[in-house]
C-alpha cells in the first residue's frame, strides 16, 4: 500500500489562490467533493490508495493571532470546523481521504495547539518547524538566512525539531531537514547534534515523513536525504510517505524516487493513520 499524507487544497498566498481559483470554483469550491476528487484521481493514477489533506494551521481564523508574521495574519481567513466537516463528508461519500492538519511548532503556543487539536476530529497531525521566532526557515519573504549565519539557523532549527518531537503533540514530523531547502546544507560541525536529534525523535515515538517535495525545491532532493533517512531507520523511527502537494498535479509526484529511497534505507512498512491511531502496512505499489 502507498499513501500520501501531506497535501493542501490550495496554494499558499492570496495572489496564487486568486490565479488558481477558477479550477476549484467550477467544482463547487476548494473543499468540494469534486475538487478533492481531483486529488484522489491523481493519487490513484500513481498507485496511491489513501490521502490525507493537511492544510496549514495558519490558514484558519482559529490560529489568527498565533504568530506576528504579516503573511500568517493575512492567510488566517478560513473556518477550521467547516474545513474538517467537508473532509469528513468527502470520506463518508466514499473518497479515501483523511482529515489532517499541518500544525506549526510554536513553543509559546503549546496550550493553544493542544486545545485546537483536541477540538477537531483529526486522523493525522503533522508537526512542522517553519519558524525560529519571527524568522521563516523556508520563507523567501521572512528568511532566517538573511538575519543569521547558517550554523545558527540549523542549530536553532534542530533544537526546535527536538522540542517538537518531545511535545507529544504530533503524529509525524514533516520535512525534518527543511533548512536545506535553499541549498544551506547541515554544517559539518553540527553532525553530532543531528545524531542526538535522531535519537531523541526515536525515543519520542513520533514518525517522520519521507517527502518528495524537496525534489521540486532548489535543493533538489528528498526530505530527508537518503543518508538521514537511513539513520532514522537504524534508530527505529517509523515513516509516512508525502508529496506536500498544493495542487492535484503534485499528488504522489516523484514517488518512485521516494519509495526507492525507503527500500534502500531498509524500510519495509509505512505508517497508516485513522483517528490518530496508527498501524504499519507494507510499502508497495497497489
Amino acid at each position: 500500500m502507498l499513501t500520501d499524507y501531506h497535501m493542501h487544497l490550495q496554494p499558499d498566498g492570496a495572489e496564487a489562490r486568486a490565479r488558481a481559483a477558477h479550477r476549484w470554483e467550477r467544482e463547487g469550491g476548494p473543499r468540494s467533493a469534486g475538487w478533492i476528487g481531483h486529488y484522489v484521481d491523481r493519487a490513484r493514477a500513481r498507485g496511491v490508495a489513501e490521502i490525507a489533506v493537511t492544510e496549514h494551521v495558519h490558514r484558519f481564523r482559529d490560529a489568527a493571532g498565533w504568530h506576528p508574521s504579516p503573511f500568517w495574519r493575512e492567510e488566517a481567513t478560513e473556518d477550521l470546523t467547516a474545513h474538517c466537516a467537508a473532509l469528513a463528508a468527502a470520506r463518508d461519500g466514499g473518497l479515501p481521504v483523511l482529515v489532517g492538519i499541518e500544525m506549526d511548532w510554536l513553543p509559546d503556543r503549546v496550550d493553544d495547539i493542544r486545545a485546537l487539536l483536541a477540538a477537531h476530529p483529526f486522523d493525522v497531525v503533522l508537526g512542522s518547524v517553519h519558524w525560529l521566532g519571527p524568522l521563516g526557515v523556508d520563507s523567501p519573504d521572512e528568511p532566517a538566512w538573511d538575519a543569521l549565519p547558517a550554523e545558527e539557523v540549523w542549530s536553532r532549527y534542530l533544537a526546535e525539531l527536538e522540542a517538537a518531537a518531545g511535545s507529544g503533540l504530533f503524529d509525524v514530523l514533516a520535512h525534518p531537514d527543511l533548512p536545506k531547502v535553499f541549498g544551506h546544507r547541515l554544517p559539518a560541525a553540527l553532525a553530532p547534534r543531528m545524531d542526538a536529534v535522531v535519537d531523541a525523535i526515536a525515543r519520542s515515538g513520533v514518525c517522520v515523513e519521507c517527502s518528495s517535495a524537496g525534489l521540486r525545491k532548489p535543493i533538489g532532493e528528498l526530505y530527508p536525504d537518503p543518508d538521514l533517512l537511513g539513520r532514522f531507520r537504524e534508530a527505529g523511527v517509523p515513516v509516512t510517505l508525502a508529496s506536500d502537494a498544493h495542487s492535484p498535479e503534485d499528488v504522489a509526484r516523484d514517488y518512485p524516487t521516494a519509495v526507492a529511497a525507503l527500500r534502500a534505507a531498509g524500510y519495509e512498512t509505512i505508517t497508516r493513520f485513522r483517528s490518530r491511531e496508527r498501524e504499519q502496512v507494507p510499502v508497495r505499489w497497489a
